[in-house]
This record gives structure tokens, C-alpha cells and sequence, in this order.
């Protein structure tokens, strides 16, 4: 045998715009912990809402899928805007120089990589093969997304919401000269090994314990319960209204009908992986946060609240974390993960925080060199240069 026929095959990348032309068994399968953003239920959801099609990169040697990147174009005008360079950047800027910049709005449009959320940037990668298989087939992918957005004419690739202990992801990225800037913290709450509530408590400090125990006595007292179920279109009527009150409470502009167009899509597309889950009182719907369950983990997405039929109970606690993890416990399920935003109440609930940051390569030199100067000025958490917020993209 000779050393040509020894040697491995090439990587053979593709590029499709049609998530019905992947093999999305396989997909899935490259995508471990916090993937789910980049898994196909919400691929297809992301596909069905987008302006312009998606691209999905793949990276296979002969049979074996070694690495898959979902990326998005995305328009100056861009509703995502937590996943537009030019908005997230123009944050960071604020945060970092107590300025506007008149500049990061040329960073768009742009090539938004690694999931359309602001939560956790992902790419595929078969954690079966070398180290070193795994780092070139993510660097193929990762070019092939960058001539895409030349051959484009988009004015930047980013990976906004890259997590630090990522490594195979940001070395990839640091080698082909992306800038690096500290972005948001993403937080996700262990559910307790020993499958109960009280292991859950137990974590936590006396005094946040006695608290959450007079939190349950309170909702039980007032008769809130619970419901946790599929989407239906009932359901998605009963719930539009309570994340208008949320928004209209943080003065936040809202459009009511494009909301209820995303829970549609959520419905038709996602599968078995969302639910609502639902609290209630006197037989009213007073709250709802919608979750994904993929891979053993639980997201949770974005909630509502009816804030004058709740009154002063502590429905938001006791439905988005005490009651996500009753039903986690009962099924079984590692994590719950919570996004980014809220830090204070995430961290008092015994969340995690995970570390973020953003990556951004321009194809014009005078931009680069304008992010470049702000990295030089990120210094200290990259949460206190935080570019996102708790209302979430859809």
C-alpha cells in the first residue's frame, strides 16, 4: 500500500440553503450541551421566519459527518436585532466608552453564524474523531461561511454569543483573525443528581431557602397551579396577551401580531420539542413560559404574566424556576438553560454562569481596525460589557 493510498480522505464541504436537503439525524448528532439553537427544530422554525434563506454548512470525510454550521444573512433592517453585529457591537461600544459609535452600523449586513438566538453560538462538531479532524473540518466550515458573505457582498461574519469554554469553536475563530469581544453571560441551573426538590434546596444558601420555601407556601396557599402541554392554537390566544403586559412593563415596543405569528411557526415546526407550560388561578391562565426539551436539557425561550390578576404573588419564581424544575426533575433532565439577561435573580435561583463573547471579522480594513481599538478597551467581565437584553429574538 502506498502512502497516497494511506493517506485520509479530504474533506468534502457542502452548502445548502433548505434544511429539508440535510440529513438532520446526523446534524443533530455533531451537537452536544447548549446546542439546541443550532439543532433542526429550531432550524426549521429559524428557516420557515427568515427574510432570506439560511445557509447550512456542513464538513463530512467519505461517510462521516464531521462538523455542520447553520449561519444567517441578515439585513441593515434586521428584526434580530440581538443577533445583528451592528447592534450588539454599537452596545459593547456604549458600555465600554459611555458613547454612541457612528461606525457599527457598517457592519451590517452581515452573516449572523452559529444559530439565529441570543443565547448560545454553536457549531456541530463529531466529538468521535482526532482533535485535530475536528479543528480543520470546523475550519472548513467556518470558510466556506466567510466566501459565502464575500461572494454576497455582506459586510461582516459573526459569532455574537460564542461561549468561553468552547474551545475547539474559539480557537477556530482567534486562528482566522476574527476580533474577540466580551459579550453577554448565559446562565443554566443544574438540575440536583439526586432527583428532588429538597437536593435542589440544599444547594442553596439558608437564608435564599427559607425564602423559596415561603414562596411555595404563598402560590399553594393562593391556589396557583400548574399545566405544562403542547402548543396548541387555543393555548397560543390564551398566552399572546400576558408577553405583551411583560413588554409593555419594561417599556418595550412589541407587535402583538408578530408574536402570535412566531408561536404559530414554533407550533408547526418545532415538533414535540416546545411546550408551554402554564400557571393559573381561580381558572385563569396568569402566566406561561415557552421551553424546548432536546438532548436531555430544557430551554427556556420567553414567558408572560398577567401582573394585576397575580397581584403580589411570586408567580414569575414559582412558574418559571420552581415548577421548570419540578417537571425536569420528574423527566429526567440535566439542565435547564435560561439565556442570557435577568443576572441578579438567575444567580439568587442557583444558576450557573457560563461566560460569552463576540466574534466579528469584517471584510474592510478600516473596520477591523475600529474593532480591534474597542477589544484593546474591553477589559474586566465580559459582563459588564453586556450587548444583550432579556427579550429575546424570535
Amino acid at each position: 500500500m502506498t502512502e497516497l493510498e494511506t493517506r485520509p480522505a479530504a474533506l468534502d464541504v457542502t452548502c445548502s440553503r433548505d434544511i429539508q436537503q440535510v440529513d438532520t439525524a446526523r446534524w443533530d448528532a455533531l451537537l452536544g450541551p447548549r446546542g439546541f439553537y443550532s439543532a433542526s427544530p429550531w432550524l426549521r422554525h429559524a428557516q420557515a421566519t427568515a427574510v432570506t434563506a439560511p445557509y447550512y454548512f456542513t464538513a463530512s470525510q467519505g461517510p462521516e459527518l464531521i462538523a455542520a454550521l447553520p449561519a444567517y444573512p441578515l439585513a441593515a433592517d434586521t428584526p434580530y436585532v440581538f443577533c445583528s453585529p451592528g447592534r450588539v457591537v454599537g452596545a459593547i461600544h456604549q458600555q465600554v466608552t459611555g458613547q454612541s459609535s457612528p461606525w457599527t452600523g457598517e457592519l451590517m449586513p452581515a452573516l449572523a453564524c452559529g444559530g439565529r438566538n441570543p443565547s448560545h453560538t454553536r457549531a456541530g462538531v463529531n466529538g468521535t474523531v482526532p482533535d485535530g479532524l475536528q479543528h480543520e473540518a470546523l475550519h472548513a466550515v467556518v470558510a466556506a461561511a466567510e466566501r459565502e458573505a464575500s461572494s454576497t457582498g455582506l459586510e461582516t461574519v459573526s459569532f455574537l454569543y460564542v461561549d468561553e469554554d468552547d474551545t475547539h469553536l474559539r480557537s477556530v475563530l482567534e486562528e482566522r483573525q476574527y476580533v474577540s469581544l466580551p459579550g453577554q453571560t448565559a446562565y443554566s441551573l443544574k438540575v440536583p443528581e439526586d432527583g428532588t426538590f429538597t437536593g435542589y434546596l440544599a444547594g442553596l444558601r439558608s437564608r435564599r431557602r427559607t425564602r423559596i420555601r415561603k414562596e411555595l407556601q404563598v402560590l399553594a396557599a393562593a391556589g396557583v397551579s400548574y399545566r405544562t402541554q403542547p402548543i396548541t392554537e387555543k393555548l397560543i390566544e390564551e398566552v399572546a396577551p400576558l408577553e405583551m403586559e411583560l413588554y409593555a412593563k419594561h417599556g418595550t415596543q412589541a407587535d402583538a401580531q408578530a408574536f402570535l405569528t412566531v408561536l404559530r411557526s414554533v407550533a408547526a415546526n418545532t415538533g414535540d420539542a416546545a411546550r408551554i407550560t402554564t400557571a393559573h388561578l381561580d381558572g385563569k391562565v396568569i402566566g406561561f413560559v415557552l421551553t424546548f426539551t432536546h438532548g436531555g436539557q430544557i430551554y427556556a425561550r420567553q414567558a408572560g404574566f398577567d401582573y394585576e390578576a397575580q397581584g403580589r404573588l411570586p408567580v414569575y419564581f414559582g412558574l418559571v424556576y420552581y415548577e421548570l424544575l419540578r417537571v425536569a426533575l420528574a423527566e429526567g433532565i440535566s439542565h435547564i438553560h435560561y439565556s442570557t439577561g435577568s443576572d441578579t435573580v438567575k444567580l439568587s435561583r442557583g444558576c450557573v454562569p457560563t461566560r460569552q463573547y463576540a466574534y466579528v471579522k469584517s471584510r474592510r480594513p478600516e473596520q477591523t481596525a475600529l474593532l480591534s481599538r474597542l477589544a484593546q478597551r474591553c477589559t474586566g467581565d465580559p459582563a459588564d460589557t453586556a450587548s444583550g437584553s432579556e427579550h429575546a429574538d424570535r
